[in-house]
Order: structure tokens, then sequence, then C-alpha cells
């Protein structure tokens, strides 16, 4: 009881510096903000919040971090919209949202797929913010203790996702997956520099940047799918059902909660990220699902799973950064800088001298949520009926905000370049019936596994065992062990239970 009731005392110290309306607006700017930035493909939460920390320096402490805090809720949810409008991912955790929300957006149920998602993203995020304010020093311990063994092994369990997240042929998904592997090796090697598949291209010697390519993979692919169709489609959107009902929330709570869950866990691991977390979580719906040949084809639990663990990822994302003053994620990176800037510095020490500060980012993250939702349900029907613009208007539009995406990545005229070569290749695969979702998976977790991997052997000398002999990486094999064969044990029970009842 001590336990909940300390954790609550926490949340709530600072609750006085929002009796200041100033604060408040803060967290609705910043929230608007990042919508907007996670909504343009190319502007990732990270570019946001780099390019609006110089804007807080005349600020407190407290105001500052709040309004940060909002750009940083708000991209993540934001990259959800144009993955379901226009099948272009805003952010990398919103690949997974695009399998299922932009069919329904075909099938003229736009709106209803952006009102499931924000509130999938709100109630992710509570979850997130509790399991921050609960559980905090348990999970961040737990992270902490990570090293190359449980890397490697949480990377196999995520690479095991490819096969489910693989509309129609598993060899077609894993042919994709295997080739995002290989385009992960392009660059200097991780371990000796030595450059790889570069074709003395000083562009490539850092690898294949990864938001142009997946801007090209799903933005130029997309654009190139539809003006190769004779007629242009307009698909009349409906603008009913937008805020989903109390009954279809209830009967999804526990795949929210377990996906919530892996966004807080996956959120935590110090450089794992909401990508990795979304994927996983829409994976492992999927295989438990009663019905997975849906996924893929606009069902609404394709749309709940990722957008609850992204969400979630990012209270998970801040557990290592103020208990431990480890960044979760790349956003958390900048937060961190920007906290040294106002004379912080994240760890225990920050819950005993500034209990009242964390409480404001706890408080600040709640907001946030709440502005997340009102706005999201709100604004809907607009967002919706962005499709209903003639393709000969919309398509030359997105195509411009693709180069400009890849362009301002780095100011650099060859990430341009890698968006069109992705993107003709995406639209040849789609033409051979390969998808590109299990090939942008494989060029997220290709480096991680490959450096991590190589660590492994270099450090055990050769020997594979340490990645069975340390506790938290075989738990995660046997995880991986078990999705992956849950299906053939479910149905194996229901047989043997059949059996009985003759």
């Amino acid at each position: 009881m001590d336990f909940f009731s300390d954790a609550l005392k926490l949340y709530f110290a600072g609750i006085h510096y929002f009796f200041d309306p100033t604060m408040i607006l803060l967290v609705l700017l910043g929230t608007i903000v990042g919508i907007l930035n996670g909504s343009i493909p190319g502007l990732t939460s990270t570019m946001g919040l780099a390019v609006f920390t110089p804007l807080t320096f005349g600020m407190n402490p407290a105001k500052a971090i709040v309004f940060l805090i909002g750009i940083y809720q708000g991209s993540v949810y934001g990259g959800s919209i144009s993955a379901i409008i226009v099948n272009i991912p805003g952010t990398p955790s919103a690949i997974a949202t695009g399998l299922d929300g932009y069919p329904m957006c075909q099938r003229g149920e736009a709106g209803r797929a952006i009102g499931f998602s924000t509130v999938a993203s709100f109630l992710g995020g509570l979850i997130g913010i509790a399991a921050l304010t609960f559980t905090a020093p348990s999970l961040a311990r737990v992270a902490l203790g990570f090293s190359a063994e449980e890397y490697v092994a949480l990377v196999v369990l995520g690479l095991s996702i490819i096969a489910y997240i693989s509309p129609g042929s598993l060899l077609r998904g894993m042919i994709a997956g295997t080739l995002g592997l290989v385009l992960g090796t392009v660059g200097q090697d991780p371990m000796t520099a030595y450059p790889r598949f570069t074709f003395n291209l000083i562009g490539l010697f850092s690898g294949l940047e990864l938001i142009p390519a997946l801007i090209g993979f799903f933005g130029v692919t997309e654009v190139l799918n539809q003006i190769g169709k004779k007629s242009a489609i307009r698909v009349f959107q409906e603008f009913k059902n937008i805020i989903p009902g109390l009954g279809v929330i209830a009967r999804l709570w526990a795949l929210i909660l377990r996906s919530s869950l892996i966004g807080v866990f996956v959120g935590a691991t110090p450089a794992a990220g909401g990508s990795i977390a979304a994927m996983m979580a829409y994976g492992v719906e999927k295989r438990m699902s009663k019905d997975p040949e849906k996924w893929g084809k606009g069902t609404l639990e394709g749309i709940i799973a990722p957008e609850s663990a992204n969400n979630a990822s990012v209270g998970g994302a801040f557990i290592p950064m103020l208990t431990l003053g480890i960044p979760g994620d790349p956003m958390t990176a900048v937060l961190i800088g920007a906290l040294m800037i106002h004379g912080l510095k994240t760890g225990p020490v920050l819950f005993t001298a500034h209990a009242d500060f964390v409480s404001s980012i706890f408080i600040g993250n709640t907001l946030s949520l709440i502005f997340l939702l009102i706005l999201g349900l709100c604004c809907a029907r607009y967002f919706a009926k962005m499709i209903n613009s003639p393709s000969y208007i919309l398509m030359p539009l997105i195509l411009a905000f693709c180069m400009i995406g890849s362009y301002a990545i780095r100011n650099s005229l060859f990430d341009i370049y890698v968006a069109v070569f992705c993107g003709i290749l995406g639209y040849l695969l789609n033409k051979v019936k390969i998808p590109v979702a299990p090939l942008t998976l494989g060029l997220v977790l290709g480096p991680m596994l490959e450096e991590n991997f190589r660590r492994v052997m270099i450090l055990s000398e050769g020997k594979y065992t340490t990645l069975f002999t340390r506790p938290i990486s075989a738990s995660i094999l046997m995880i991986t062990v078990g999705f992956l064969f849950y299906p053939h044990i479910r149905s194996w029970f229901k047989k043997k239970k059949g059996g009985q009842r003759m």
C-alpha cells in the first residue's frame, strides 16, 4: 500500500506547476506541433524535438520539458495519420499501422481508422505513463541488464515476426525480409569500418538512411502504383463511427493491454524504440488471433495493436532516461540534452532533489495524451477528407512531400536518390507480389543484429552458448520459440480436448 501511495505522491508533487495556464497551453501547442510534424513524411519525432529545443532555452525547465513532451507524444501518434491516409508512415513506428489502416482507408473508412488509432494511442500512452509512475526503477534495472546477448535475442524475436506480417505467401515474405537484411549491410562495417556495397559513393558509407528508404518504399512506391492504374481512384470516405464505441474497446481490452505492455518493455530497453515495439505487438497479436487471415486486409486489431504499443513505448523510454540517465530512444537522448542545458541531470538524484519536476513530466505526458485524444477525434473528419482530393492533385503533392522529407533529414540530395531508388525497387517488388513491410523490418533490425551478434562472438571467443546461459537472453529466445509454435500447440490442445469429449 505504501508503494502505491508513494507513487501517487510523486505523481502529484508538481501539480502546482499546472496552476499556471501557460503550462497547459505549452502542452497543447507542443501536441499540435508534434501531430503536424509526425504526419508529414520525413519529419521524424527526433527532428521535431531537435528543431524546437533551442526555442525552450529562455523558458524555465518545467515549461520547456512539457512543451517538448507534447511534441514527442504528438509526433509518435501523428505518424499513423499519413500511414492510414496515403500509406506513408510519417514515423518509423507507424509502419505496422499502415498494414491495416490503409486498406480500411481504401474501403472508405479512413475516419473510423483514425478514430481507433487515436483511442488506441491514448490508452497505450496512459498504460505507459502508469508503468513509468509505478514501476520505473524495477523495469530500468531489467533494461540495464541488457548486453549484446540480450539484444541479439530481442532482434531474433523481432525477425520471427516477418512470417506473420507478410500478406499472402510466407516464402515471399521471407524473401523480402532477407532482402531487407542484405540492404542493412550497406555501408561501413560496424567493427572494422571497411566499406561494403558502397560502390565508392560517399553517401552510402553510413548506410542507407532509414527515413528516406521508408519514404521510398511506402511513399514513392504508392505514387508509382497509383500512376500505373488506368483510372484514378477516389474513395468516398464515411464519417460515421469515428468515435469508437465502448463495447468495441471493452472487447479488445486484453489486446490493448498486451500490446501496451510490449511497448513499455521494448521502450524501456535502450536503443530499441517504438518501431520495434509496434512491429512486435502487431506480430504477436496476429499470431494469437483466431482469424489471422484478416490481418493486412483492414482489421481494427491491426491498427489498435501497433498504436497501443508505440505510444506506450514513450512512457517506457522515459524509465531508463529518468532513473538511470540512459536514453531509451533517440528522442529521449534529445530530451536529456535539453535538460542538461537547463542545469538538470537525469538519474536517481532527480527523484529526490527535484521530485516536483519529475511530477511535471508525468502530468505533462498525461495532458498531452488528453489533448491528443481530443484533437485526433475532432480532426479525423478533416484528415479523411484529404483522400477525396483528385489524384492528379494528391499524387504530385505526396511525391513533393516525399522529396522534401527525404532531403530534410540531412539536407542531402543523395537521400532523394535513395528514396527514388527504394521507390522503384518497391514498385518492382509489388509487381511480383513481394511485400515491402517485411523488407523494412529487416532493414531496421539487420544492423542491430549484425553489430550485437559480432560483439557476442568476439567477447565469447566464438562460443554461441552465451546466448543460452544468460537468463534474460535465454528467456527471450524461449519466448521466441513459444511464439513460433503457439498455433501448433493451441491446435494440439483443441484436438486433445475434442478427443476427450468424444
